[in-house]
């Protein structure tokens, strides 16, 4: 795509120069699961360094992936917010004390070619861990027997702290995005958000299920209507509908 470059590529080169700058940071990068790993990613660089720390029956599953992605949110924003305007491709090499042709191999933008000046780690790590601590904290209120307003109104609110990180840290949102989940907040979403890899695409939005005709009159009406006005009924019928949250895939293993 042409703006690869720019926007989904820079991401991936991004985070992967960060897990590798945050691996030498916490003094783990020569350990075989960062040293042998390709690409290192921020995930790696976690359960690496936390491989000892949290034996499994110390912490229930929710508790245990709080802690670790907060003290990693925080080990990330200690390194990398000397630089909060982005550090340029020289910099980060120095840091990981190579070369910064070697770097580039080693993040393969052979198979991501980038256009940067800076790469904003800051923002990025930002971003990952504490999206991954947003879906924990989701996980943690549907597992709960509460199914009053608050619940939805938690729900709603960390898709929104969703889509404002996706906006304002890894910057992979778009004003049309942006203008949608705006309209369906005000139409009456607990919480809206882009979904997929973001730069377009598609929003999701929490809605009372009696409310989902009216939520989607309006937003047909507020956007699509306006942006779109030679879409027919039967068009939007495929690009606009409700539907029900489930388990998902799943594997059933028989005896």
């Amino acid at each position: 795509a042409v703006t690869a470059p720019t926007n989904y590529n820079l991401r991936v080169v991004e985070t992967r120069i960060g897990a590798l700058m945050l691996a030498k940071h916490l003094n783990i990068s020569e350990h075989s699961a960062c040293a042998n790993a390709d690409p290192l990613t921020f995930k790696t660089v976690m359960d690496e360094y936390f491989a000892n720390s949290y034996p499994s029956d110390r912490d229930p599953p929710v508790l245990k992936w709080t802690k670790r992605l907060t003290d990693m949110l925080e080990r990330a924003e200690a390194l990398f917010a000397t630089h909060p305007q982005g550090f340029t491709l020289d910099e980060c090499a120095d840091y990981l004390s190579i070369s910064a042709s070697d770097l580039t191999r080693i993040v393969h933008t052979d198979r991501f070619p980038v256009r940067a000046d800076r790469f904003k780690l800051l923002q990025r790590a930002q971003h990952a861990f504490s999206e991954a601590l947003r879906v924990v904290k989701f996980r943690q209120v549907c597992e709960s027997e509460d199914t009053s307003d608050e619940c939805f109104v938690a729900l709603g609110d960390l898709m929104n702290q969703s889509q404002d990180s996706c906006r304002d840290l890894f910057e992979c949102s778009c004003p049309e995005l942006d203008e949608i989940c705006k309209i369906a907040r005000q139409a009456g979403s607990f919480g809206s958000r882009l979904t997929g890899a973001g730069w377009g695409g598609c929003s999701v939005h929490l809605v009372r299920q009696d409310g989902c005709e009216n939520f989607i009159a309006t937003l047909k009406q507020e956007y699509y209507s306006r942006r779109f006005p030679e879409l027919g009924d039967d068009e939007l019928k495929n690009v606009i509908f409700a539907t029900s949250p489930s388990s998902g895939a799943a594997i059933y293993v028989f005896d």
